[in-house]
């Protein structure tokens, strides 16, 4: 089957959840043969447990995935658009896995590491929340709550943008790990901000300053790189303010 035709024929209609999940038709299934007695050839298991390391082990550059919205969209657009975002020198292999989730499998070291390593990437500003997939764990397994991101953590002091666990220390209160900080270590950075790399929480409000007591307690503002669709009342990511609630606020309580 050529690229075009698998991509269509995995693209049903349109993805309208924000959560994972299999399809109703696979839930129904496994409802169906729940009850159901084994016989014959039903009752032997397939045993590959001690062939597992060896099938994880060929299983590579291979990515689960969700678009971090609640409206529905085409399957086809986002496979589109994310080829054209990724630029792959080789193909890049789409399957659908649920209403809003699905697999990418990429067939180059390069592909796979500039997709993993960059982002956050976005699809019409929701953003893509992505994870290595090892092609055996059952998919509703994965959690998908956290994107990487780049921020800018204005004014820090300079004598906190010298060394590297000093600059992470601060970094950590922005996002969670893993952490990748820019510093000139034991040498002052010529930057007005630190610049570090984070996996932002998409549940939890996004952090606008860091606050940091030496001599006294000063906030340093936090800018982020990229930012997907955030909403300005709640500060989450993955809607508008005027699709927060009944997205009626005002501008007073919106920072």
């Amino acid at each position: 089957m050529d690229r075009g035709k698998q991509d269509a024929s995995s693209d049903r209609g349109t993805a309208a959840a924000s959560g994972s999940g299999l399809s109703d038709l696979e839930k129904e299934l496994d409802d169906r043969f729940e009850g159901l007695d084994l016989v014959g050839e039903e009752e032997t298991d397939l045993d590959f447990s001690g062939e597992l390391d060896d099938l994880l082990g060929d299983v590579r550059w291979l990515m689960i995935f969700r678009v971090h919205t609640t409206k529905p969209f085409s399957h086809v657009a986002m496979f589109k658009q994310m080829r054209n975002a990724w630029v792959p020198a080789q193909d890049v292999t789409f399957k659908t896995k649920g209403a809003n989730l699905f697999l990418a499998q990429f067939h180059c070291l390069g592909d796979w590491s500039r997709v993993m390593e960059g982002g956050p990437w976005q699809f019409r500003g929701a953003a893509l929340i992505m994870a290595e997939y090892d092609g055996f764990t059952n998919v509703e397994e994965y959690k998908l709550d956290k994107i990487p991101i780049w921020t800018r953590i204005q004014g820090v002091p300079e004598g906190l943008m010298k060394k590297k666990e000093l600059a992470e220390k601060v970094a950590r209160k922005v996002g969670e790990p893993p952490i990748s900080v820019i510093v000139n270590e034991g040498k002052i950075n010529p930057s007005k901000f630190l610049r570090a790399r984070v996996h932002l929480d998409i549940y939890k409000p996004l952090v606008r300053f860091v606050p940091i007591n030496m001599k006294e307690r000063k906030k340093y503002p936090v800018q982020y790189e990229r930012i997907p669709d955030f909403c300005k009342f709640c500060g989450l990511i993955g809607h508008d303010v005027k699709e927060c609630g009944d997205g009626v606020h005002d501008d007073d309580q919106c920072q």
